[in-house]
């Protein structure tokens, strides 16, 4: 989400320190409403603007970095015989 939204403004505005302010904000305002408030989400924002990145900033670092973590987890999470994650899938 916070990516998607560095894109748009660094693509739409440019980069400057309007845009480095307004990425952070929108991103944080968007976790705030979908109840997903994560304070790196706002680093990411800042990141992909400061860095005037592109369409491929969505896709590598961030999902490479969003299915690492999630392999991690369901491989840590596995090995232990009393810990199953995820519980449910839906």
């Amino acid at each position: 989400m916070s990516a998607t939204i560095a894109v748009i403004l660094v693509q739409t505005i440019g980069t400057n320190f309007f845009t480095l302010g307004l990425s952070v904000g929108l991103s944080i305002f968007v976790m705030y409403l979908t109840h997903t408030l994560h304070p790196p989400g706002g680093a990411t924002a800042l990141i992909g603007v400061i860095g005037g990145v592109g369409v491929e900033f969505i896709f590598f670092p961030v999902m490479v970095g969003v299915i690492l973590l999630l392999l991690n987890a369901l491989v840590v999470n596995n090995l232990v015989h009393h810990r199953k994650y995820p519980v449910a899938w839906f």
